[in-house]
């Protein structure tokens, strides 16, 4: 079964964010953001990742976000720290999150 980011984030919380792709876990399987009317894509990304976050019942905070150009195409990197509290400790992890804004940056 192929996870559709889009849908799953439209059933669990209700918004249809401008995008297709992939998952976003990496750069060859970015989160495709559209040009919108306000083209305010690092929202998207943000609101993206809150989502994730309140899905998978992680707390996380932002490390380092990147802009890397490869192959034509402009992709945005968000480097996360996750914290996941089980009753006897805490994980903690850091993960990439890419983001590919092409379209965004094309008049």
């Amino acid at each position: 079964m192929d996870i559709n980011l889009k849908e799953l984030l439209k059933n669990d919380f209700g918004i249809d964010f401008p995008i297709s792709g992939g998952t976003g876990n990496s750069i060859d399987n970015p989160i495709v953001i559209h040009r919108t009317g306000s083209n305010d894509y690092t929202a998207t990304e943000y609101a993206i990742l809150r989502c994730l976050g309140i899905g998978r019942r992680i707390d996380w905070k932002l490390l380092r976000q990147s802009l890397i150009h490869q192959n034509g195409k402009v992709f945005d990197q968000m480097k996360i720290e996750t914290k996941t509290v089980t009753e006897d400790e805490i994980i903690t992890r850091i993960e990439n999150y890419y983001f590919d804004i092409t379209e965004c940056f094309s008049q």
